[in-house]
């Protein structure tokens, strides 16, 4: 079972995230991400073409803050929110997807980037969670 639940903080937010896969856990962390930026309810469906992203890291934990601040990133050059996620390729320190996008109606909260602030991804026998902490 995946999910993800919101601690908020002054000018921070804690995401906890669940997941089976690390797979999982990395499309958790996109879609809290598109739920913290929009506001709660369905995610808006995906439209256009899909965008390959790469991302090369030290270890598993700096990965997570890099995706999460490319979709950060990519949010802010093309005004879509990553509602969907694919992986091509996932290891302990590259990864490969395809991503698309939506265009929504309004954002709810400017996410500026995610911290190392006490991030661990923890793999146990019920699969991978970690905390994220990001600035808004």
């Amino acid at each position: 079972m995946s999910g993800h639940v919101f601690e908020e903080h002054t000018g921070e937010l804690r995401m906890r995230l669940v997941a089976p896969t690390l797979e999982g856990l990395f499309a958790e962390a996109g879609r809290a991400l598109a739920e913290l930026t929009l506001g709660a309810g369905d995610l808006p469906l995906p439209t256009g073409d899909p965008e390959f992203v790469t991302l090369q890291s030290t270890d598993r934990d700096a990965l997570l803050v890099d995706w999460i601040d490319e979709l950060i990133f990519r949010t802010e050059r093309s005004g879509r929110i990553y509602v969907e996620f694919q992986f091509q390729r996932l290891t302990d320190k590259t990864l490969g997807a395809l991503i698309r996008g939506a265009e929504p109606r309004e954002l709810r909260t400017v996410v500026k980037a995610a911290t190392f602030h006490g991030l661990h991804i923890k793999e146990d026998a019920y699969g991978f969670s970690c905390t994220v902490v990001v600035d808004v």
